[in-house]
Parts: structure tokens; C-alpha cells; sequence
């Protein structure tokens, strides 16, 4: 194919991906996920209301979140280097008149993904063939797997742009390939097992840990904002059990990315890849046995895996269809593979619980706008978030405890159990609807 319209068919299949991301793209941050969702535009959103402060990120948890009986009463939130935020801050304040901050949150996932898709392309033809990297890139983009966790307001979807970037700098730029792939293990540690491509270059690929070594030294000054994370490695005893191989390999890989059919061709991938390919592959297995926990609990965990399993998808397709009814039979996997993997998938996009985001808004219009709230949800920070407040997002102390101690102000619920109706007897009813009660946290005066 001629060069130039090689370009024109990737700006197609670009246009389209973008399209296909747009599908709810208006929900609000109640679907699935929405707990680390909301942790991360939370911190964008204390950047809007307070400025931008790229050392001490903040978003709007109070509680304990280190496992160690640390409140944070600062709302410290030191996870990944606030790289994410930053692009999402930027492109909030040049959007703020016409999108909402979620909205623009998704849609700075979907910019990375569009550029992700763009090098995935110019990756794969570098070391398979045009073919390779046409179908390699259709596949990136329109898994519906991908197409959900790549609109989602995480920092996934710009850490797998940044290990993209890296792996085609190298080996034209040293300085290049460290730039991103630093940057890409600041935003996800995790990133390091995906760049193992880097290895021969052993002093390049140690030194990417540097800077990421040096803002967990800084983290560290607060221990009270760093969560847990070592439970994340096999803290339920799960690595290499029959559980670990039929989540992974079957429900993860198998049914939800793969949509079963998918299989045929991503192992006869696995037989065609050449050394570099299999290094990635490799890279990939590493991650899913260390973080074993992590990667069962999390589904999207595995987003990082899509463009290797795109890759080997696209070289299995290409190897099998060598005359006209083999190309068939593959258009066939692959259709299937699309649509099972879309009605596994599907449900994730819906919001299961409105009530939170209609107590939400009503707590926004009714309280002042540096209210600590106390918003239970099982300790699930999306209701906080649904209020546009900073506080609590479950009872973790008893609510006298909370207010005198942390000045909790007001207490918001979707659910009219005895611990509610408990505090609804002592305290100021504010607002009530068979939904959602607010409640003030002042005891009021009895004749």
C-alpha cells in the first residue's frame, strides 16, 4: 500500500476508535470502577478548587487508607506520580466552558489510547509486517475490553501510551526511550514489566526505576496517603492455585479480552512471534504471577497486557489465512471474538446504584462548599465524590468520633439502615426523600 494512504487508513481506523469511546461517555462516575476513578479526578479536582500542587496531590479521603491506623485528615494521595492529572488539569482548563471535568477526563484516557494505537502501529510493522500492524491496531482499538478501560478516568490507559513511546524510541534515542519510560514507570510502577523489551540495554532499563525511587522517597514524608499495596503481590495466597489460572487465564484472557474465540489465533500468535515479541510476552506472564492479588482482584489490571495480546492475535490471524476459506474461518473468530467479548463486557458501562448520584447533587446544592461529609458507601469513595466533598467514605469510627475529632459536618446516606436511623434521631435532619437523607451532625435543641 502506497505510504501515503497507509496514513489515511490509520487516521480512519484513529476516527473510528475515537467514535466507538464516545458510547456513554457522559456517565457519571458510578459505573464500573468508580471507586479509583473517583480517587483519580478527585485529585484533579483539588488542583481546580485549590491549585495545582504536583508534590502533594490530594484528593478527598480522609479515612485510613494506609492499613496501618493512619488517618488523613490532609487527604494526601500518594499513589503514581500525578502525571494523568496534570494532562487532565491542562485540558480541563481548556475545555471547562463547554465539558465537565469527568467528561474531560475520559476524553484525555481516549487521547492517549488514539496516540497508543498510532505508535502500536508503526511498532508492529517495525518488527512483523504492514499487515501485522494494520490488523494488530484494529484489534487495539475496537476490543471492547479496551474500548471500555480506555475512556475511564485512570491512569492506565497514559501509562500503556508512555511503554509504547519508549519501546519505539529505542533504539533511535536512548534519551528518548528513558524520558518515556520513566515516565511510564512514575505512572505505573507496574510499567517496568512491559518494557522488558529494554532489557539488552541493561543500565537504560535499571535506570528507569531512578525517578520513581526517588518520588517513593518523597511519599514516604506522609505515610499516611500511601495505601496499602504489598496484599497486592499474592496477599490472599492465590498465585499458581486453580483459582489464580481459571481467573486469569480464563475469565480475564479467556472470555472477557478474548471472548473465547479469541484464543485460536492469540496461541497460534504465540508460535509465530519472533524473539522480540516473546520477550514482550514474557514481560507480560511476569506481571500476572507477581502481581498475582492484584491482577484478580482488578480486572482492569490487565489493560496493559492488550497491545502484546493485540499483536499476537494479528500474527496467529495473518499465519492461518493462507487461501479463501481460511480467511473465512478466521473472519469468523475474530467477529465472534468481538461480540462475546462485547456482552461480557457490556454491563460495566451501566450505573447501578442512581441514588448515590442524586444524593450527590442535592448534598452539592444544600452544603457548604468546604464541608467535611461523612458519605458511607462501604467505604467506596464514588458516593464522597457524588457530593463534591472531602471526608469519609464510610463509618470507620462511630459518627461522634468522626465529628469531634476530624469536624465532620454532615452525613449523607442512600440507605435507611439502623446505623442511619440511629443518627437520624440524634442529629438535624436536613433533607429527606425516600432516596437519600442529609443530615447535619448538630445535635438540635429539644423542648
Amino acid at each position: 500500500m502506497i505510504r501515503r494512504f497507509q496514513y489515511l487508513f490509520l487516521g480512519l481506523l484513529l476516527v473510528l476508535g475515537f467514535v466507538v469511546r464516545l458510547y456513554k461517555i457522559t456517565n457519571p462516575i458510578a459505573d464500573w470502577q468508580s471507586w479509583r476513578q473517583a480517587d483519580t479526578s478527585a485529585v484533579t479536582r483539588n488542583w481546580v478548587k485549590n491549585g495545582v500542587d504536583v508534590l502533594t496531590p490530594r484528593y478527598d479521603d480522609f479515612s485510613d487508607v494506609s492499613g496501618r491506623g493512619l488517618f488523613n485528615p490532609n487527604g494526601y494521595r500518594f499513589t503514581e506520580f500525578p502525571l494523568f492529572n496534570l494532562i487532565h488539569y491542562f485540558l480541563y482548563s481548556l475545555l471547562s466552558n463547554f465539558y465537565s471535568l469527568e467528561l474531560v477526563g475520559r476524553l484525555t484516557s481516549i487521547l492517549a489510547t488514539l496516540v497508543s494505537a498510532a505508535l502500536l502501529f508503526f511498532l508492529a510493522r517495525r518488527h512483523s509486517t504492514s499487515e501485522v500492524a494494520w490488523l494488530t491496531t484494529a484489534i487495539f482499538l475496537f476490543l471492547p475490553y479496551n474500548i471500555y478501560f480506555t475512556r475511564v478516568i485512570l491512569p492506565d490507559p497514559l501509562m500503556v501510551t508512555l511503554v509504547l513511546a519508549a519501546l519505539l524510541a529505542q533504539p533511535s534515542s536512548r534519551l528518548l526511550t528513558w524520558i518515556f519510560g520513566s515516565l511510564a514507570v512514575l505512572v505505573k510502577p507496574t510499567a517496568i514489566f512491559f518494557l522488558l523489551p529494554l532489557l539488552k540495554d541493561f543500565w537504560l532499563f535499571a535506570s528507569l526505576l531512578l525517578p520513581f525511587g526517588l518520588w517513593r522517597i518523597w511519599e514516604h514524608r506522609s505515610p499516611e496517603g500511601i495505601p496499602a499495596s504489598l496484599w497486592l503481590l499474592n496477599g490472599n495466597g492465590i498465585r499458581f492455585r486453580p483459582a489464580w489460572f481459571r481467573w486469569l487465564f480464563g475469565e480475564r484472557l479467556g472470555d472477557m479480552i478474548l471472548g473465547q474465540w479469541g484464543i485460536f489465533p492469540f496461541l497460534l500468535g504465540l508460535f509465530q512471534a519472533n524473539s522480540y515479541w516473546l520477550t514482550w510476552a514474557a514481560g507480560a506472564l511476569l506481571y500476572l504471577i507477581v502481581f498475582a492479588t492484584g491482577n484478580i482482584q482488578h480486572d482492569y489490571y490487565q489493560l496493559p497486557l492488550i497491545p502484546i495480546v493485540s499483536v499476537l492475535v494479528a500474527l496467529g490471524a495473518i499465519h492461518f489465512s493462507t487461501t479463501l476459506a481460511k480467511k473465512a474461518v478466521m473472519a469468523f473468530c475474530v467477529l465472534l471474538m468481538l461480540g462475546l467479548a462485547w456482552y461480557d463486557i457490556k454491563g460495566d458501562y451501566q450505573v447501578n446504584n442512581w441514588p448515590i448520584v442524586r444524593a450527590g447533587l442535592a448534598a452539592d446544592k444544600l452544603l457548604p462548599k468546604n464541608a467535611i461529609v461523612v458519605a458511607p458507601y462501604n467505604g467506596d469513595t464514588a458516593f464522597l465524590y457524588q457530593t463534591n466533598r472531602r471526608g469519609f467514605p464510610n463509618l470507620s469510627l462511630p459518627i461522634k468520633d468522626l465529628r469531634d475529632r476530624f469536624g465532620a459536618q454532615y452525613y449523607v446516606s442512600v440507605n435507611y439502615d439502623d446505623q442511619t436511623n440511629a443518627i437520624m434521631k440524634k442529629y438535624t435532619v436536613l433533607a429527606q426523600t425516600p432516596e437519600y437523607v442529609i443530615i447535619q451532625l448538630v445535635e438540635p435543641i429539644r423542648p
